[in-house]
């Protein structure tokens, strides 16, 4: 059989590359003249859930939706119509032995009282600099380190903020742009400082304090609901070899061309790049300059009912003596994520020890496990059922000096081609579900404005 060439009269559609849920929302908004396409055999790009070990339902570490836009929340709730349940957030850092509520600078009550007063002390002289002797900066700060500090001061960026975000990223904060993560920040009033250091605590704080999460199916019932509802549904199995912005092309690894109006990316902006046939020199260095971290994890499933910290939803580990930055437990959250009896988690992984011993798949499940048992997460009696090893490549952007110009280099070039670029990779950001479900809605009414003009 001779293959068969995908042909389109004219005009042709809008090409979308990745059935994740940004590409779900552009072909959504859209609703006519598009091709999806997905390499994968289902939807949802990074926001998919595994069934593993019979019955235990894992999403690729923790996806709760926070819904905050008007428009956004009536698309969740109309594709999932009673299907999502409210949680509050049940979320701890982990220090010296203690568990103290997150977010840490607004509940340091019940640290060790050097811990506390260094805590409270740094926060006072970065509000009140006069009040101490202390001449305020003018200039703007320079890193994300220096806007942390003054906005939280030296004991509490010493104790959380630096060494968490550095084992987090993999990097110095001194090489993350200042306005990193500005609105994912939670930044308590002097007040809410003050009562927290005294066990007035106030865990509402932060963008995440109350989040949604389907009652039934994981967190792939979102982009599989979002599919379903499409009028012409994703292209499974479909991956783009190359990318021809002038001839407007793009060809499968099968060797069949598509042809398409206006393309609309969302995988990796870096590799997008990479298959462009006819993308510039000076676009191709700038994408070789775009950095991300790679964050590993492990979806561990026991038999057995933990230890004492098992039932928080996520737990934040700045120091370095764990292996891993944060730790969850999908059944906490959901317990039908888990058989009877049974609890599972995700364990994160990027920076600090972590690096060397990935290349010792087995000793780093010992340590993971070891240091479960010393923070209290998982008990000797626990039977481990099962423990995987995933990564999640570009989970984070590196926002360094390289970051802006060099992004915005390659929008502005992309744009000019007509082609939108969004979501977490596609848009080379940072963002959860809600964000990648705009950028889908922004990219179908640009194309719209666009078609209105012509």
């Amino acid at each position: 059989m001779h293959a068969q060439v995908l042909t389109f009269m004219q005009p042709p559609p809008h090409l979308i590359i990745g059935a994740g849920l940004t590409g779900l929302s552009c072909a959504y908004h859209l609703g006519q003249d598009y091709v999806l396409v997905e390499k994968e055999n289902e939807p949802g790009g990074i926001v998919r859930t595994r069934n593993r070990h019979n019955g235990f339902l894992c999403d690729g570490t923790g996806h709760w939706l926070h819904l905050r836009d008007a428009g956004i929340k009536a698309l969740v709730n109309k594709i999932l119509p009673d299907q999502l349940v409210e949680h509050e957030r049940k979320a701890v850092v982990h220090l010296r032995d203690v568990y103290t509520p997150y977010p840490f600078q607004a509940n340091t009550f019940g640290l060790p009282h050097d811990v506390g007063m260094e805590c409270l002390l740094g926060l006072l002289k970065a509000r009140h600099p006069g009040d101490f002797g202390l001449t305020a900066p003018t200039a703007p700060a320079q890193n994300f380190r220096e806007s942390v500090e003054r906005l939280f001061g030296e004991g509490i960026c010493k104790h959380f903020m630096v060494p968490y975000n550095e084992k987090l990223m993999g990097v110095k904060l001194d090489e993350i742009s200042a306005t990193y993560a500005d609105r994912f920040i939670p930044r308590p009033s002097l007040e809410d400082v003050v009562k927290g250091a005294f066990g007035f605590s106030r865990e509402s704080l932060g963008y995440n304090a109350k989040f949604v999460y389907p009652r039934n199916g994981g967190i792939s019932s979102l982009p599989k609901a979002l599919a379903n509802a499409l009028p012409v549904p994703p292209r499974y199995e479909t991956l783009i070899k190359s990318v021809s912005l002038g001839e407007r092309t793009a060809t499968l690894t099968t060797g069949e061309p598509i042809r398409f109006n206006h393309l609309v990316n969302t995988m990796s902006l870096k590799n997008f790049v990479g298959i462009l046939s006819d993308a510039p020199a000076e676009i191709r260095a700038a994408a070789a300059k775009l950095r991300a971290t790679t964050v590993h994890y492990f979806d561990i499933g026991v038999r057995g009912k933990g230890d004492i910290a098992s039932n928080y939803h996520w737990i934040y580990f700045p120091e370095p003596e764990f292996v891993f930055y944060r730790a969850g437990s999908y059944s906490a959250v959901h317990a039908a994520s888990a058989p009877k009896g049974c609890r599972s988690y995700y364990v994160e992984l990027s920076g600090g020890d972590a690096i060397e011993l990935l290349k010792h798949p087995e000793q780093l499940r010992q340590r993971v496990l070891t240091d479960l048992k010393r923070a209290r997460v998982l008990s000797e009696a626990d039977e481990i059922l099962f423990m995987e090893l995933c990564d999640i490549p570009h989970a984070y952007v590196i926002f360094d000096s390289n970051y802006e110009p060099c992004r915005n280099q390659i929008l502005d070039y992309l744009a000019s081609n007509d082609v939108s670029t969004g979501g977490r990779w596609g848009g080379w950001n940072y963002g959860g579900m809600e964000d990648a479900l705009l950028d889908g809605k922004a990219a179908a009414d640009g194309i719209r404005n666009q078609s209105h003009l012509i």
